[in-house]
C-alpha cells in the first residue's frame, strides 16, 4: 500500500464540544421546524427520447460494469485508518490519477446497503461515488464511480458518465448533463437519485448503456452511427427529475441520502450555505415498490442554520424524524479537517471537531456494520472512508 499522506497522519486529539461553546449558530435555539406541506416538487420526464435511446444501444447492468472494472483502488488497513481518524471503520484510496486529478472532484456517496436492505446488489458489495467535472472536464458534466468491495482487500472500480437523452436529426442521441454538481447520491432499488443543486435527477441502473471508446473528445451519436462519451465505455441517461414546484421555494438540493430507519423509507436532502443562514433539512417518503417518491410534497422540513453542511444521514427513525439522530458533515476548507456534527431535534448538537479528513462531502449509512461513510473531495486527500456511528451521539 502506498504511504498515507502526512496530513492524514497528524491527527489532533478529538475534541467534543457542545454547540454553546462555538461562535456560530448550529442547530441551537435558532433551529425551527417548518411546515413540510410548503415544499412541493414536480416530476419531469422525457420518456420519448429516453425510450428511443435505451432501445438503440446495448444494455449493461451493475454487475457487468463491475466485471469490466479497469482501475484498482487501495484498501486502507485499519491500523493506517486510525491515523486518519481514531474511530476509523473501513475505507479505500483512489488510483493515483483519480486521487490527484484537477479535472474531476468527488462529491456524493451511496452503497448497496441503500439499494437493498440485505446490503448487496447482484451478489456484490458496492459503493457508488459521484464526481463533477471542472477545468478541462467541466463540459463532461458528471460521472459515477462503480466500486466493487465484495473483496474489501481488493477493491476495483470503473467510471460511468451521466448523460441526457435527446433526439438529433431524427436519431436517438445524448448529451452531457453539464452543469451538474452531483453533490449527493442515494441508491434505492434500481434507481439512483443524484442531488444536482437545482433539482434531483434520477437514473435507472437497469438502463446502463454501452458505447464506443474510440473518440475521447466527442459525445453523442456520430455520422457513422457510433455513439461516443468522451472515451467512457458506459453511460447512464437521466430517466426523470424532481424539480421545485415553484421557484420561490428556493430549495437547494446539495446532498441526499436514504434513511431506512423510518416507516416508510425516506430521502433526506441537505442544503449547503457557507454562512449557514437558513440552511434546511428535508425529507420525502419513498415508495418501496416503485422506488420513486411516494408524494412530491415533503414529509418533514427543519431549518437548522448549520454552516457549510456538505451531507447528512439519519438513523434511529423508528419513532419518527423528530426522534432521529442526524449525522452531518461539515467542511472547514481545503486546509483544515472536517467536522462531524450529530444532532437530534430539540437538543443542542454535538460537534466532533476534526473527526473527518479535509473536505468531507456527502454521507451514507451502512446498517449491517454500523458504518457512516463519506468521501473527501480535495486532490491528494480523497479518502473514501467510514467511522463507527455508535461512537457518536447527539
Amino acid at each position: 500500500m502506498r504511504k498515507l499522506r502526512t496530513t492524514a497522519i497528524a491527527v489532533a486529539g478529538l475534541m467534543v464540544m457542545t454547540l454553546g461553546t462555538v461562535p456560530t449558530a448550529t442547530a441551537d435555539d435558532t433551529a425551527k421546524k417548518l411546515n413540510a406541506a410548503d415544499y412541493k416538487l414536480v416530476r419531469t420526464a422525457n420518456d420519448a427520447d429516453y425510450n428511443k435511446l435505451v432501445g438503440a444501444l446495448p444494455n449493461a447492468d451493475v454487475k457487468a460494469v463491475l466485471d469490466d472494472s479497469n482501475r484498482e483502488a487501495v484498501r486502507i488497513p485499519k491500523e493506517d485508518g486510525q491515523h486518519i481518524t481514531p474511530n476509523f471503520a473501513a475505507g479505500f484510496l483512489w488510483k493515483e490519477g483519480d486521487d490527484n486529478t484537477t479535472e474531476w472532484r468527488p462529491q456524493g456517496i451511496t452503497t448497496s446497503s441503500d439499494a437493498l436492505d440485505e446490503g448487496v446488489w447482484q451478489d456484490r458489495k458496492v459503493v457508488l461515488v459521484s464526481w463533477y467535472g471542472l477545468d478541462g472536464s467541466e463540459k463532461k458534466g458528471a460521472r459515477i464511480s462503480f466500486i466493487d468491495r465484495t473483496d474489501p482487500l481488493k477493491p476495483v472500480y470503473r467510471h460511468v458518465l451521466l448523460v441526457r437523452a435527446t433526439t438529433k436529426n431524427g436519431h436517438p442521441d445524448f448529451e452531457s448533463t453539464n452543469p451538474n454538481h452531483a453533490g449527493g447520491l442515494a441508491w434505492y432499488g434500481n434507481l439512483l437519485y443524484v442531488a444536482s443543486t437545482d433539482n434531483i435527477e434520477v437514473y435507472d441502473l437497469n438502463d446502463i448503456l454501452k458505447v464506443s471508446t474510440a473518440n475521447d473528445s466527442a459525445i453523442g451519436r456520430a455520422a457513422n452511427g457510433d455513439y461516443h462519451a468522451y472515451g467512457y465505455q458506459y453511460v447512464i441517461p437521466t430517466k426523470f427529475s424532481y424539480n421545485r414546484a415553484t421557484p420561490s421555494q428556493n430549495i437547494r438540493f446539495s446532498a441526499i441520502s436514504l434513511d431506512r430507519s423510518t416507516s416508510p423509507d425516506s430521502m433526506l436532502v441537505t442544503e449547503w450555505d457557507p454562512a449557514g443562514d437558513g440552511t434546511r433539512l428535508f425529507r420525502w417518503d419513498v415508495n418501496y415498490e416503485t422506488r420513486e417518491l411516494s408524494d412530491v410534497t415533503a414529509d418533514w422540513a427543519y431549518q437548522v442554520n448549520i454552516k457549510s453542511m456538505q451531507g447528512a444521514a439519519a438513523i434511529k427513525g423508528g419513532d419518527g424524524p423528530d426522534k432521529s439522530w442526524y449525522y452531518i458533515s461539515r467542511s472547514t476548507g481545503d486546509d483544515s479537517r472536517g467536522d462531524l456534527i450529530v444532532w437530534q431535534p430539540g437538543k443542542l448538537a454535538n460537534i466532533y471537531q476534526g473527526e473527518w479528513p479535509i473536505g468531507p462531502e456527502d454521507m451514507a449509512y451502512r446498517p449491517s456494520t454500523d458504518e457512516m461513510w463519506t468521501v473527501a473531495e480535495y486532490a491528494n486527500n480523497r479518502y473514501v472512508m467510514s467511522v463507527t456511528a455508535d461512537r457518536f451521539h447527539p
